[in-house]
Formats: C-alpha cells, sequence, structure tokens
C-alpha cells in the first residue's frame, strides 16, 4: 500500500516535535546546576569580603574615634589649675605635703599614673568647669571581645587624687571603648610618657603622682601605640587583620606634683 504524502507529512512533523530525550534533560539540568553553584559561590565571597572590609572600616572608625577622644581628654589635663582660684583661695591639706592643693576638688592635678595599660589623670574634659578623675585601663581579660580598653570619667571629690575610696576618690565605672585590644605589655605598651618631647627622655614605667611626683612633673609627652584586631577573618587569606595607630600628645604639663611649687608649669 503506497504511502500518501499527507501521512509522510505528518509522520515527519510528530519525529521533529518529540523534544528532547530524559538523558538530554539531566544533563541540561546538571550544567545549570554547576553554573548556578559557581554563582552563588561568587556571591558568598563577595557578602563574605563585603562584611570583613565593613568590619575593617569599622574597626579603624572606633579605634580613631578612640585616640582623638583622648587627644582631647589630655590637653585638658591640669586644667582648671591652682592658679585659676589664686593662692590661699583653696583649703591647704597638711596630709598632703607634697601638693597641698591637690586634695581639692576644684584643682585638677594632671596626670596621676602612668603604666605600659594605664593613664589617669585629672582635667576638665568638658568644658563644664568641673575637674573629673579620667582613666583609661586595658583590661586583659578574655571574656567577651576583650582585651578591651575601658574609660572611666567621674567627678573629683576632696581626696587623695591616686588613692580610690576612703580618703581618695571615687571608684571608677568603666565603659568598654576599643575592643580587640592587642598590645599593652612591657615590650609592646600602649602607652608611653617623655620628658624634653618625645624624642627625649622616655620614662620609666609605671610612675605615679604620690611616689613619682618629680617624675610625673617632667612629662610633657604621651605617645599612644594602639594594635587591634578584627574579629572576622579575610574570606581570602583567612587571617584576621591587625590595624594599629599612633597618636603623640604634647602637654601642657600643668602638673602639681612638684613640692613647693603651685603648677609645675609656671
Amino acid at each position: 500500500m503506497t504511502e500518501t504524502m499527507p501521512t509522510r507529512n505528518r509522520f515527519r512533523r510528530t519525529r521533529a516535535q518529540r523534544g528532547f530525550s530524559l538523558i538530554e534533560l539531566m544533563i541540561v539540568m546538571l550544567i545549570l546546576t554547576i553554573i548556578m553553584a559557581a554563582i552563588f559561590q561568587q556571591v558568598s565571597l563577595v557578602q563574605q569580603r563585603a562584611a570583613a572590609e565593613q568590619t575593617k572600616l569599622d574597626m579603624f572608625q572606633e579605634s580613631r574615634e578612640f585616640m582623638d577622644q583622648m587627644t582631647r581628654d589630655l590637653h585638658q589635663a591640669g586644667y582648671p589649675s591652682v592658679r585659676a582660684f589664686g593662692v590661699g583661695v583653696l583649703t591647704l591639706d597638711p596630709a598632703r605635703p607634697i601638693s597641698p592643693y591637690a586634695a581639692d576638688y576644684r584643682a585638677a592635678v594632671g596626670i596621676t599614673k602612668i603604666d605600659v595599660g594605664d593613664l589617669w589623670f585629672e582635667g576638665d574634659v568638658d568644658g563644664t568647669g568641673n575637674v573629673s578623675v579620667v582613666h583609661y585601663h586595658l583590661d586583659d581579660s578574655t571574656t567577651g571581645n576583650c582585651p578591651c580598653l575601658r574609660r572611666s570619667q567621674q567627678q573629683k571629690i576632696n581626696g587623695d587624687p591616686l588613692i580610690i575610696g576612703t580618703g581618695g576618690q571615687t571608684s571608677p565605672v568603666y565603659q568598654v571603648e576599643v575592643q580587640n585590644v592587642k598590645n599593652g605589655d612591657t615590650t609592646n605598651p600602649i602607652f608611653s610618657a617623655y620628658s624634653h618631647g618625645s624624642t627625649g627622655t622616655a620614662v620609666t614605667l609605671p610612675v605615679d603622682f604620690n611616689a613619682n611626683p618629680a617624675t610625673i612633673a617632667g612629662i610633657d609627652t604621651v605617645k599612644i601605640v594602639l594594635t587591634v584586631q578584627s574579629n572576622i577573618p579575610d574570606p581570602k587569606t583567612k587571617a584576621y587583620p591587625i590595624t594599629t595607630l599612633v597618636s603623640t600628645v604634647k602637654l601642657n604639663n600643668c602638673s602639681a606634683a612638684t613640692r613647693g611649687q603651685f603648677m609645675s608649669c609656671q
């Protein structure tokens, strides 16, 4: 029986409309899966990189703001001095022969203590005219995001500038300023002190207002070195980025630590 022309065309159209086989679809799906996996992997890497860069930026900004805050504070160390009140206005304290005005709440004595991870001083740091007792302290515990630098600012009361508690100043109330600090020991200190400028004589730390009055009074420069580490690793190197900032602060050196002087900067 002879096949007619319309029947042959119908068969030809049927074969052409069959589409892909199951194996061909599986191969296509496999290729698409591989391509999508590669795309999502790149997207994930970009997101990780963005998160790491944002963390580095936040870390640097936090450290920079801290250094600026400390610089502003240190520039007010020792102000207002006894010269703002005049001789005889402040109450003499016979128990403080080294500095008879040091215990009065109205007068700032300047730096009271410096160590590799501690900096204590008095000054009007907020522009109110009131003397504040400011402590910067390295908390070297390993809980949370510490080691971290903490700051306390308390209003000065009548009492010894260095003692905390009975006969001295109010106990400090610390707030975390910088997290994940990596320096602060004797080989890599945060704080260094100098007499005769940053290129002058380095002061052997620790020193304080009561035990080393002449040394405290001679300090005119404080150097701050801060090394902080990110808590998010770089997605490529797997290393935790580290940033180091350095600031050198020239002081007015208005210390009330030396005998026979109201302020050593006179």
